[in-house]
């Protein structure tokens, strides 16, 4: 007795966010096999990607040598030079499979060009390695050009004084910029030439003449002025060319595939945890108490026998039926104990819509109760036409008793083997909701109660029609079933409230088709046993 008390407790907990994990867990798991196969294809059939390097050195100055040693203007320094050997202008179509970084703390650059083959590899890392150069030494003579250019345009009005013993003449200083120094196919070296020639002149100037001129003051001025606007040139060389890759580049490391997998194994069990925690249907016991307000009288397994992985079955199935019964027995109603032929039990089953399992229910409840007692089955659905219990599709039933077509005793069919008596629901008539409703259903449903234990009645889905609203007015309890995480508590509800009545019995709810993790977690282990 305490075994079955613990085990109806494990039933009865708390539904646990992990559950539906537990019961998916291998679905979830082998959904990440795909994913990780998929990456693991890929790195192994990928093209092979060859990455060559080539170094460069940048030199600031108009003397070649290095900027002072000042953190700040020399990451503004490098930063600029990196964006200018990876722009279009310098790199063109080579950029799009093209890296610039600069190597920390010193003024290197390192570039790094990536292709499907090593040569090309090699030739687009030098091709922009030797891009940059030329670049950076035509903004040179350019800014040697714009400087002389400017430097011979303010000289026009400055003439140094004659030098004694020399033939030089103050006019011809500004003839020692000629037009063809400032010509790009001119090293830079001409220009400073020339302007060392002035720098000269204007010592020998400046040591004969106790006071300088002003003459002489204006072309120190000026010569100072193009020293300064030659301290920012940039100059690059090539320290070390790109060499050709022998192996390609590792294009994904092995953790990729197990990241991959983790990562296809992680949003289905988030989605599946995340749906269960805001399910708005009815899935547990827990919910059709809290959701519906109605008491929960049995949960019922989902029986799949055709799943071989199912270690649910039939006779754990008819476990849970015969709990059903037995708390259907201990409601029994009390009957006067002075009547000769006491009323037996009518037990209606119906459902939101068709679908849900009322008809096993219904079949099953029947045959558990039939081992103890007197029972009838009747099939209510005057509406449908279905095989009932193996009887012929013609036989005799509810619609000829009550039209008065044929006897009771025509009628009510005992099935062999099963120790039970039924009744099909005949032929559909065109009014079946005219003849529940009539008195004469209500006396034979009376001579019936007096000849049977118990009456189980299979009803038509109550959503569909109205039918069963005139039978629950004639039973003394009434079993809803509701298919576990099928319908929102929300529709169950509406249908539940049209069965609120003076003359019908509070509904007691019947949890159906109830995947294993919601009965029990440990109940696998049971069955190893």
């Amino acid at each position: 007795m305490s075994e079955n008390t613990n085990h109806f407790k494990s039933v009865e907990q708390k539904p646990k966010w992990w559950w539906p994990l537990r019961a998916h867990s291998r679905a979830i798991m082998l959904a990440g096999l795909p994913v990780a196969l998929v990456i693991a294809m890929y790195g192994l059939f990928a093209t092979p990607t060859f990455e060559s390097q080539a170094m460069l050195e940048v030199q600031a100055g108009n003397s070649g040598i290095g900027l002072a040693p000042d953190g700040t203007e020399v990451a503004v320094l490098m930063n600029t030079q990196k964006e200018i050997a990876a722009s279009s202008a310098v790199a063109g179509d080579y950029r799009y499979n093209l890296e610039v970084d600069v190597i920390p703390q010193t003024y290197l650059l390192s570039v790094r060009f990536k292709a499907a083959d090593p040569v090309n590899a090699q030739l687009g890392a030098n091709a922009v390695a030797k891009a940059y150069v030329d670049y950076t030494h035509s903004a040179e003579l350019e800014q040697i050009k714009r400087a002389a250019e400017q430097l011979l345009l303010k000289l026009e009005s400055v003439t140094l004084a004659p030098v004694p013993g020399s033939n030089d003449v103050g006019d011809r200083v500004p003839d020692a910029l000629a037009a063809e120094v400032l010509s790009d196919l001119m090293p830079p070296v001409a220009v400073q030439d020339s302007v060392e020639q002035m720098r000269r002149q204007l010592r020998q100037s400046e040591s004969t003449s106790a006071q300088p001129s002003l003459e002489t003051t204006l072309m120190a001025q000026l010569i100072k002025t193009y020293d300064e606007s030659l301290q920012n040139l940039i100059s690059a060389k090539v320290m070390k060319e790109a060499n050709l890759p022998r192996l390609p580049i590792e294009q994904m490391e092995p953790w990729w595939v197990l990241l991959g997998y983790l990562s296809a194994v992680a949003v289905p069990a988030f989605v599946l945890t995340l749906r269960f925690q805001r399910r708005d249907t009815v899935e547990f016991k827990q919910d059709v108490e809290s959701m519906l307000g109605h008491s929960c009288v049995s949960i019922l397994p989902a029986l799949n026998l055709s799943e071989p992985a199912q270690f649910l079955t039939d006779r754990e199935y008819a476990h849970y039926v015969g709990i059903l019964r037995a708390r259907l027995q201990m409601a029994r109603p009390t009957h006067d104990p002075l009547e000769q032929f006491p009323r037996g039990r009518v037990v209606l089953v119906t459902s939101s819509e068709q679908g849900e399992g009322v008809s096993s229910i219904a079949m099953n409840l029947a045959f558990t109760m039939a081992k103890s007692e007197r029972v009838l089955l009747i099939n209510a659905d005057m509406r449908n036409e279905t095989s009932f219990l193996g009887l012929p599709e013609r036989a005799a039933g509810l619609s000829h008793l009550i039209a008065g077509a044929a006897q009771m005793r025509d009628c009510v069919h005992q099935i062999q083997g099963k120790n039970i008596h039924a009744i099909p629901s005949g032929v559909l008539p065109p009014n079946p909701e005219q003849l529940l409703s009539s008195k004469r259903f209500a006396r034979v449903l009376e001579m019936l109660e007096r000849r049977f234990d118990t009456i189980v009645i299979d009803a038509p889905a109550l959503r569909e029609v109205s039918d069963t609203l005139v039978l629950a007015r004639l039973c003394s309890d009434v079993l809803y079933v509701v298919q576990a995480g099928l319908s929102k508590a929300e529709e169950i509800s509406v249908e539940l409230s049209r069965l609120q009545g003076d003359d019908i019995p509070t509904p007691r709810v019947v949890l159906n088709r109830v995947r294993p993790y919601d009965l029990d977690p440990d109940m696998s282990k049971s069955f190893k046993q």
